[in-house]
């Protein structure tokens, strides 16, 4: 899937986020906002909400279990990809407006591609983990046990990983970091042209 902008450094809450702009190879800032936790409190309050009524119903499934695995990883898969698509044509949008990073010192940058390295990492551990809830939820459904519960976890893990996946794109950003290594002159120029040394 093509992504116009390729994550190098996600920064805390109220500071600025870097990505590359694999149009015009040069380095993008964002402001991240505060994020209010009204959205944690009423995801959690969900989550309470959903176990506590679907936590012991079993449900009866006429086909097999192979079946279903590989349909609720189908489905996911595929709501995982449209999510995908969807944050990349709002972030490719016009409406947009984007500051490119100018008048950045070799330090700095250095620094952007530490951190982002170690971020990535971590953005690597955790899509382990939702592989491993992917197969928590959906070995006993391969093994039979049909809880409405399971089923609905294991569509959540499937969508989150695959747009997880599609979203921190490993690969594409361990090509942004060597093309930044390889290339860190020309992305130090300024508008007026001069290299900050």
């Amino acid at each position: 899937m093509w992504k116009r902008y390729i994550t190098i450094y996600n920064s805390e809450a109220g500071s600025k986020s870097i990505f590359l702009d694999t149009l015009t190879k040069k380095l993008v800032v964002v402001e991240i906002g505060m994020t209010s936790y009204k959205s944690t409190l009423i995801s959690g309050f969900l989550g309470v909400v959903i176990y506590s009524l679907f936590g012991n119903i079993l449900f009866k499934a006429s086909l097999a279990p192979i079946t279903l695995v590989t349909l609720i990883l189908i489905i996911g898969i595929l709501g995982g990809i449209i999510f995908n698509i969807l944050v990349n044509k709002i972030a490719n949008s016009d409406k947009n407006k984007l500051e490119y990073l100018t008048n950045i010192d070799e330090e700095e940058l250095t620094s952007y591609l530490v951190k982002g390295k170690k971020q990535s990492q971590n953005n690597f551990f955790l899509i382990i983990f939702l592989f491993a809830m992917l197969l928590i939820c959906l070995l006993p459904i391969y093994f039979k046990t049909y809880s409405l519960l399971l089923l609905f976890a294991s569509f959540f893990f499937t969508t989150l990983f695959a747009f997880f996946i599609g979203v921190v794109s490993p690969l594409k950003r361990i090509k942004a970091y060597r093309y930044i290594e390889k290339n860190k002159k020309s992305i130090l120029y300024d508008n007026k042209g001069e290299i900050n040394l």
